[in-house]
């Protein structure tokens, strides 16, 4: 086997381990902060937007990757555990809200790196490559939502999150082992990086807008998850509910593997900007109908697997539009616009946007403006003007 082929292999399986880490941080943490802690919504929204507002720093991945080098610089995800770890002797929710979401910092930061190693290995098929990186993630983030609540009866929330902080601090290593990447060196120099955001510009303010109308849908759904799944199961101790939740809130997870190669096909067959606008309708379509329903219906609603398939779109978009020596900015940005959408959950939570109607009035309209983006964005590029 070629070192490619085994760096394929070994980034595939670290990532499952890491999903598994991180399918028990969101599925457990969710739930333990609004229910057990009583939170309530507005702690999921503070956890969500706080998140994505560590991972506004990804915009600095470029200029580490300078300083340590790119290889050096994966290692630093290795810190992603330590909040986690701390967490679980942290009783109030919105210190612990903050506390876990600081763990994306290390993430945000080493992410980009981690992507471009594998996008340098696919050649003219970065929909096959990303979709061979990414096949057990979705397997991995269930199985790890499912084996909180088994955790949480077996040693409470801090035996939970010290098996997320192991989980998700494995990958580094191994991605450091095999970074294969032997890419053309990163440009440096402002007109450069310049020049990388404004091939961009279309399409990450549309991502950032997409961000946002998904983290609003996500937002409602720990708090809208648990009430449904209480009414419905009654009489069963607390690491039931926990599981059962888990289950649930991995969201279609468990058919992600087969769904992340019909992704890359899709974007490989008719591109990544048409499958990235699909996925910003379906996203739109699937809150209102969430929202609307109640019972069996709204979890099962819950299990709809979009975004491997818009994850998919968004990184082989990015990957195919930024030069290689402009891929790793570009990935860097693309996870900040990300961020920067998560974040403005934030602000719809400060101005008290938190009715589930108007909710989704915001939603219809950012994904509305995302989609004329991405269109305007083709006929740019097609008059050399993007």
């Amino acid at each position: 086997m070629s070192r490619v082929a085994k760096a394929r292999v070994f980034y595939a399986l670290a990532l499952t381990v890491g999903a598994c880490g991180w399918g028990s941080f969101y599925a457990f943490s969710t739930r333990y902060i609004s229910q057990e802690l009583r939170g309530g919504t507005q702690s999921v929204m503070l956890f969500n937007s706080a998140n994505w507002g560590f991972t506004l720093l990804a915009v600095f991945a470029s200029g580490l990757a300078k300083l340590l080098g790119e290889k050096r610089l994966v290692l630093l995800g290795i810190l992603t555990g330590l909040p986690i770890l701390l967490g679980g002797f942290v009783k109030d929710p919105v210190v612990l809200a903050l506390l876990l979401a600081s763990s994306a910092l290390p993430w945000a930061v080493t992410w980009p790196a981690v992507l471009k190693a594998v996008f340098s290995r696919g050649g003219s098929a970065l929909g096959r490559e990303y979709a061979i990186f990414t096949l057990g993630s979705g397997t991995g983030f269930a199985l790890g939502a499912t084996l909180s609540g088994a955790l949480y009866a077996l040693g409470g929330p801090q035996l939970v999150y010290l098996v997320i902080a192991l989980l998700v601090s494995v990958p580094y290593p191994v991605y450091y082992a095999y970074y294969t990447t032997e890419a053309v060196k990163e440009a440096e120099g402002v007109s450069l990086r310049t020049h990388s955001f404004s091939l961009l510009k279309y399409t990450l303010v549309a991502v950032c807008l997409a961000s946002l109308s998904r983290e609003l849908l996500y937002a409602q759904g720990p708090t809208k998850i648990s009430h449904e799944l209480d009414a419905l199961v009654q009489g069963y101790g607390d690491w039931v509910h926990y599981a059962l939740y888990g289950l649930i809130y991995s969201g279609g997870a468990v058919v992600s593997p087969i769904v992340r190669v019909l992704g890359g096909r899709l974007v490989d067959k008719y591109g990544s900007r048409i499958v990235f606008i699909a996925t910003i309708a379906s996203y739109a379509t699937l809150y209102w109908l969430f929202i609307k329903t109640s019972g069996f219906i709204p979890l099962l609603l819950w299990q709809t697997p979009l975004y491997p398939i818009q994850d998919t779109a968004i990184s082989t978009h990015i990957a195919s539009l930024a030069p290689e020596p402009l891929r790793l900015h570009g990935l860097g940005l693309a996870t900040t616009f990300t961020a920067l959408g998560g974040t403005l959950v934030a602000l719809a939570l400060a101005t008290g946007i938190t009715e589930p109607n108007t909710v989704g009035c915001v939603v219809i309209i950012a994904s509305a403006i995302a989609t004329a983006l991405l269109l305007y964005e083709k006929k740019a590029l097609s008059k050399g003007k993007g």
